[in-house]
């Protein structure tokens, strides 16, 4: 294979390892075949229904929810109405929002609660209401979420409650409080991480429908798919190493990819030597460069209005300074991002938008006192946020 046709071939694989929606989710069609015969039942029995989706960030819980949408149990049967709680700025701005999406009006609170019971009320075509990212909401306003699982009681509601959720212990801790609530109880699905042989399924068929299979070495997706398993099972986070391990090969002269760069690719990743030796007891802490990006996305927002938006790209340059200042290796602006993805995937940050890039939005999720918890270096975030000269 010539050199330029190779490089048009990893920008081809590079487009098909977008974490993204894809028509094909291996590993994930028991999950997918109980959603089914979950909507289905639900239109036989003209009964309605709630579930909740658990897992660990990256298992696949939103993108097998939503490859749904588009089928013809879904667009011939339902009206969708999606919510992904994180992106909604108050808590009760979601009745706002399900009333938006239902085209049935808008109001304050109590005028979007009522428009949206009255219209449940009455005759309609089954709606099927996917709230995402609930644990966002459980720790705002629980009542929130009360009242919407509530929802399907409603006589002739005609419609389907699914919930999804990272936080593996939310059952438990809402559960239980909704049984005394609710009498109709939300039916589980449990989405667990990806194993090694799922992870490296999935990159393989990926590469596969980019037509360039061939470019990887079926060890080098061995080794990067056992890492990755062994650490948390997420395919975002898989995804992302093999997009920068095809970076770097395509930064090479003969432009082929081999073990070596994936063992580059993790140790950067994790910034030690020791980034393959899965016994390290400060397997939780987080690597000196992801330290550093969390400093400098801490030193931002305690120098910034309220108002004022954090993009990935001011939280790059003052990175940059942090590691100038400090004799540390700057990354590329490619390797940041690919940081600030395994960031997210820790639940510490959150990126909004499909694409990340300079002005993708940035925002912390975690409290000062959790980010101490996987320091390595308290000292360092003390001295960060005590420089103001990061920000000049």
């Amino acid at each position: 294979m010539t050199g330029d046709h190779k490089k048009s071939s990893f920008g081809t694989a590079l487009l098909n390892l977008h974490s993204g929606y894809t028509d094909s989710l291996p590993g994930r069609e028991k999950h997918i075949g109980c959603l089914k015969s979950f909507l289905k039942k639900h239109l036989e029995d003209h009964c309605s229904v709630s579930m909740y989706i658990s897992g660990p960030p990256g298992t696949g819980k939103t993108v097998s929810l939503q490859s749904l949408f588009a089928s013809n149990l879904v667009t011939d049967n339902f009206t969708t109405v999606y919510v992904n709680c994180s992106m909604i700025k108050s808590a009760n701005r979601v009745y706002a929002k399900i009333a938006e999406t239902l085209k049935i009006g808008s109001g304050t609170q109590r005028e979007c609660i009522s428009i949206i019971e009255q219209y449940l009320k009455t005759k309609h075509k089954s709606i099927l209401m996917v709230l995402d990212e609930i644990d966002q909401l459980s720790s705002k306003n629980q009542s929130i979420l009360y009242q919407i699982f509530e929802w399907p009681i409603i006589p002739q509601s005609n419609m389907v409650v699914i919930g999804i959720a990272n936080s593996l212990d939310l059952t438990d801790r809402l559960l239980p409080m909704l049984k005394t609530k609710v009498s109709l109880q939300p039916e589980l699905l449990n989405f667990p991480p990806y194993t090694k042989t799922e992870l490296a399924n999935i990159i393989s068929h990926r590469l596969e429908n980019a037509g360039v299979a061939e470019l990887f070495p079926v060890n080098a997706i061995q080794l990067l798919s056992a890492k990755i398993a062994s650490f948390r099972g997420d395919i975002r986070y898989a995804l992302d190493v093999t997009r920068r391990v095809i970076e770097l090969a395509d930064e090479k002269i003969d432009k082929k990819i081999e073990l070596n760069d994936v063992i580059a690719v993790l140790n950067n990743v994790y910034s030690t030597s020791g980034a393959l030796d899965n016994n390290d007891e400060n397997s939780e802490k987080l690597p000196l460069q992801q330290e550093l990006v969390v400093c400098a996305l801490l030193l931002l927002l305690s120098s910034s209005k309220k108002s004022q938006v954090i993009t990935i790209g001011k939280v790059f340059d003052v990175f940059k300074t942090i590691c100038k200042k400090r004799n540390i290796q700057v990354r590329d602006l490619s390797e940041f991002i690919t940081m600030c993805s395994l960031l997210e995937t820790r639940g510490i940050i959150k990126i909004l938008g499909q694409n990340i890039n300079r002005l993708s939005k940035v925002l912390l999720l975690w409290d000062k006192n959790e980010i101490d918890d996987v320091l390595h270096d308290k000292q360092l975030l003390v001295d960060v946020l005590n420089d103001k000269s990061l920000l000049i």
